[in-house]
């Protein structure tokens, strides 16, 4: 089983880990048309099925000619475009009842088949059965995959190794076009390069758990508002985990003493891929030696004719009315987004009032210091006024002024007299 058109190499690693449990291989499913398997002639196939159960969910349950193994499983309901649990629910939950315990690979897949009433135990993740290659020598490198450009920036200062610089991401048009070897061959090679590398740095769940496995020390970086639903059940397994918030705080001596410091993984994941080991051989075992009943299977010819038609044609509906909701989803978010720039920017302008403001304040407030300084030097020069003036009043007032003015008038008079 894998995913035809998938747009990150992790699923692959999970086909390819899973691959090496079977003697041989004698179809390729994909994942996200489960429904529509129809082998050549009316037979059970056996099917590990790990992984990230899904995009389509119409394509929930399988087809009946595939005899499941159902492990490693997780179930999500994080889509944007999604129905939640409901596919969990009547025919689809009645299947996941049938086919008996479903491994989780995490504690929150766990607690949402508790919720629907579903029968698990808890799996762990089947790339932890990655086996290492031989002939693999350990090297000087370091691989940072899928990181934060800023935390990718505090590394590559804090340390002289080379760096390999890795991403999962890929074009699902040009994987697609790919053959199913060359995928597989493609995996192995990068999974040789994790094996060699002195220390592995990534946010992605399927490069730190096929790492450790393979016996290199990981540190696993991921964001505050992480996806805990797929990552949490795992955080203790990697030698050490940070937010890449807390992560970027670090000066260059600590990232450095991180990096050197080569600190071993939690080897309690090894109890995990021996009961997945255990698990998946004894199924394949058990398909090889038990004879199901073929008899209960519907007709190949009359099955693809009535219902893998009927089902492929609303698959092709479900996958128009998807893309419209998309489309939608994508406006609103555009128009969120413009929402929110047109918010920041009234936030902006609010602050740039407020500065305003308080510089006008701080004006008026001068202003008013300025105004108190002018009236109080005015009383000032007022009251010295009233003292000068209360002076002159004593003097005019005075004996001494009288006898003056008493001498000019006479004077006067005397001068008069003369000039006539």
């Amino acid at each position: 089983m894998y995913y035809k058109e998938t747009d990150n190499i992790g699923d692959d690693i999970q086909t390819y880990v899973a691959k090496r449990f079977l003697p041989h291989i004698d179809y390729y499913i994909d994942r996200e048309s489960l429904n529509c398997f129809v082998p050549k002639e009316k037979e059970y196939v056996s099917v590990i099925m790990n992984g990230w159960f899904l995009h389509n969910k119409c394509a929930w349950p399988p087809s009946p000619y595939i005899n499941p193994l159902l492990i490693s499983m997780h179930f999500t309901s994080l889509e944007k475009v999604d129905v939640g649990e409901e596919y969990l629910k009547g025919y689809g939950g009645e299947y996941l009842k049938k086919n008996g315990s479903v491994g989780c690979r995490d504690i929150e897949t766990q607690k949402r088949l508790d919720r629907n009433n579903i029968e698990n135990y808890f799996s762990g993740c089947m790339t932890l059965t990655t086996e290492k290659f031989e002939n693999v020598e350990k090297e000087d490198y370091i691989c940072i995959v899928d990181v934060e450009d800023d935390v990718y920036e505090k590394i590559r200062k804090s340390t002289k190794r080379e760096i390999k610089k890795i991403t999962h991401s890929v074009d699902s048009k040009i994987i697609q076009k790919k053959s199913f070897e060359q995928r597989m061959n493609d995996v192995e090679e990068l999974l040789k390069t994790y094996q060699a590398a002195h220390i592995v740095i990534t946010s992605r769940l399927h490069v730190a758990l096929p790492s450790i496995a393979l016996g290199t020390p990981v540190i696993l970086i991921v964001k505050k508002n992480y996806e805990k639903d797929r990552l949490e059940t795992f955080l203790k397994y990697p030698s050490a985990h940070y937010f890449s918030e807390e992560f970027c705080e670090f000066n260059n001596e600590i990232i450095s003493d991180i990096l050197e410091q080569k600190k071993e993984n939690n080897n309690e994941y090894k109890k995990i891929r021996e009961k997945l080991i255990e698990k998946c051989t004894e199924f394949i075992e058990k398909s090889e030696k038990d004879e199901l009943n073929n008899d209960l299977l519907p007709d190949v010819i009359e099955y693809s004719k009535n219902y893998v038609k009927k089902i492929e044609w609303y698959k092709e509906l479900h996958e128009i009315l998807r893309k419209k909701a998309k489309a939608n989803i994508y406006e609103y978010e555009k128009n969120y987004r413009n929402f929110q720039n047109e918010i920041e920017n009234m936030k902006n302008e609010i602050e740039n009032m407020k500065n305003e403001k308080d510089e006008l304040e701080k004006t008026i407030l001068n202003e008013r210091e300025e105004k108190e300084e002018l009236v109080s030097n005015m009383k000032i020069n007022e009251e010295k006024y009233m003292m000068q003036k209360e002076i002159l009043d004593n003097i005019y007032n005075s004996k001494s002024w009288k006898l003056l003015e008493k001498y000019r008038k006479i004077k006067k008079n005397i001068y008069k007299r003369r000039k006539k």
